[in-house]
């Protein structure tokens, strides 16, 4: 948990200072106004046809990987045939994006990320604000004008409040919907889905665009591994089996939490008028409202979501000396059960654990006063024959950390979740199946490709072939339905829905 609260990053503010950074990166090169026309794969790599929208030149690109983070109509996950599934909430949602200083003055309520009217919804930062006026699917939106939109939504349940807008920046209508895509990649493993392509979520729950970074660091740091030539074929394999199980739950999650507040007008039963009246009444609705958010407040307080969540795939040591921690959507188990995010804390000389990780594997080792060094140089070993980026992290007399992270050997890959933990190695053979493992090679290992001196034939073999079906089962499983959507849809060539806005085409 932070010291401090979080503190709340407009878009506009984020994306800018994101551009910038990348800008000064020799190693992006970042381009606007570039369309993508269509993406084939061979069984060498990848082409993609790009159109300068400014100019009307098109050009094809050739790469050996692509990632398509374009949005929820991918054009990629379209090219590919991947169907996409879930469907639309009722509904759907006129948003108007306005400057005003007018309305600034709410910020005197103090800070805020959103503010829930009775109905709808308005978030800002500064003096730039986005309003959601929810409307039924037989509303006309051409009806409402723009000012009147806004007014709607700042006034809730009462009359609408008239602020000064000093400009509307858009205007547009969106039809939320919740999905997800049926796989995150390509036949032959060249082009990889993340972010909205991937899967479509609904605000509620804040959960979007932290998926969207963690696809992000999750391909990232697997295809430089396998680019740089240190990783095997389980590496990019492990990308699906990690990432799509976590959207599945969140975007069931948010579906939840949008329930929570579409239960408000049922308590309200017609008497919304006398939310804040100084009556009995009164009192009664807003005794119900408030226990009713009290009983239902995952949306600020799933930390099991936004901290808890475990991976299981090929690239996992599977721990069998003990029973997983339990889960809950609630609940934060700090834990380094292997696929988990390691727990996070400050060392006696008051710098952070998290401070010793890197682009690397980090082996954090335990021990006592008067504990040996108990053959951990089988990995650093290993690591040196295997070209794999090993750092060797030896943490004397931490026994807060040391109960805290429940192993005296911990290893933990570039993104800072555990590959697998143990007390003690007592072989060689060991340390190599565990970075083989780690490192998606296992899969060489077993069919014979790897040098003679390196296959090493241990106890967790078969617990990783398990492992590996397991996840492929998971990953072809039938296709996900959530509590939240409307109506179930699938979708691969077209992707349409009723009042959609021209940003979601």
């Amino acid at each position: 948990m932070p010291l401090e609260p979080w503190q709340r990053i407009s878009q506009e503010i984020f994306e800018a200072w994101l551009k910038q950074l990348s800008e000064e990166t020799d190693l992006i090169d970042l381009r606007f106004g570039w369309k993508l026309e269509s993406i084939l794969e061979s069984e060498t790599g990848v082409e993609a046809t790009v159109t300068d929208v400014n100019c009307g030149k098109t050009v094809k690109l050739t790469s050996r990987y692509a990632v398509g983070c374009d949005g929820a109509s991918s054009r990629v996950r379209r090219s590919l045939d991947i169907p996409l599934d879930g469907g639309p909430v009722p509904g759907f949602v006129l948003l108007v994006h306005f400057k005003s200083n007018d309305l600034a003055r709410l910020h005197k309520q103090g800070r805020f990320w959103h503010l829930f009217m009775t109905g709808e919804q308005v978030m800002g930062g500064a003096d730039t604000f986005t309003t959601h006026l929810f409307l039924p699917m037989d509303a006309d939106e051409t009806k409402i004008g723009t000012e009147e939109a806004v007014y709607r939504v700042l006034g809730g349940m009462y009359q609408p409040y008239e602020v000064k807008i000093d400009q509307v920046l858009v205007r547009s209508t969106y039809r939320p919907s919740v999905a997800v895509a049926r796989k995150y990649s390509s036949p032959h493993g060249w082009i990889y889905l993340a972010g909205d392509s991937a899967h479509q979520n609904i605000p509620t729950g804040g959960y979007g665009m932290n998926m969207g970074l963690g696809d992000a660091y999750d391909i990232g740091w697997k295809l430089a591994a396998v680019i740089q030539g240190w990783a095997g074929k389980g590496m990019l394999q492990s990308y699906e089996e990690e990432r799509r199980p976590v959207a599945l739950t969140n975007v069931e999650r948010s579906g939840i939490h949008m329930a929570v507040h579409a239960a408000v007008p049922k308590i309200l039963s017609g008497f919304a008028h006398e939310l804040d009246a100084n009556t009995d009444k009164g009192r009664q609705l807003r005794k119900e409202i408030h226990q009713h958010y009290q009983a239902n407040d995952g949306e600020n307080t799933d930390l099991g979501i936004e901290m808890g969540y475990r991976y299981t795939s090929v690239i996992i040591v599977p721990d069998t000396t003990g029973e997983e921690p339990s889960w809950t959507a609630h609940e934060y188990n700090p834990t380094t059960w292997p696929g988990s995010r390691p727990p996070h804390l400050f060392l006696k000389d008051n710098t952070a654990i998290f401070d010793l990780f890197g682009k690397y594997f980090t082996l954090v080792h335990f021990i006592g006063e008067r504990d040996e060094a108990g053959n951990t140089e089988y990995f650093d070993e290993a690591a040196k024959v295997m070209g794999i980026p090993l750092k060797h992290v030896t943490l004397k007399n931490e026994d807060h950390a040391r109960a805290l992270w429940e192993r005296n050997l911990v290893l933990v890959r570039p993104d800072g979740h555990v590959s697998w933990r143990s007390n003690a190695i007592s072989h060689r053979s060991t340390a190599l199946h565990v970075l083989e493992v780690a490192v998606g090679q296992h899969f060489a290992a077993i069919r014979g490709s790897v040098d003679d001196q390196l296959v090493a034939v241990g106890p967790g073999r078969e617990v990783a072939q398990q492992a590996n079906k397991n996840s492929e089962l998971r990953s072809n499983s039938n296709p996900a339905k959530f509590t939240i959507a409307e109506y179930f849809k699938s979708q691969d060539k077209d992707y349409k829905l009723d009042k959609m806005g021209d940003f979601q085409k």
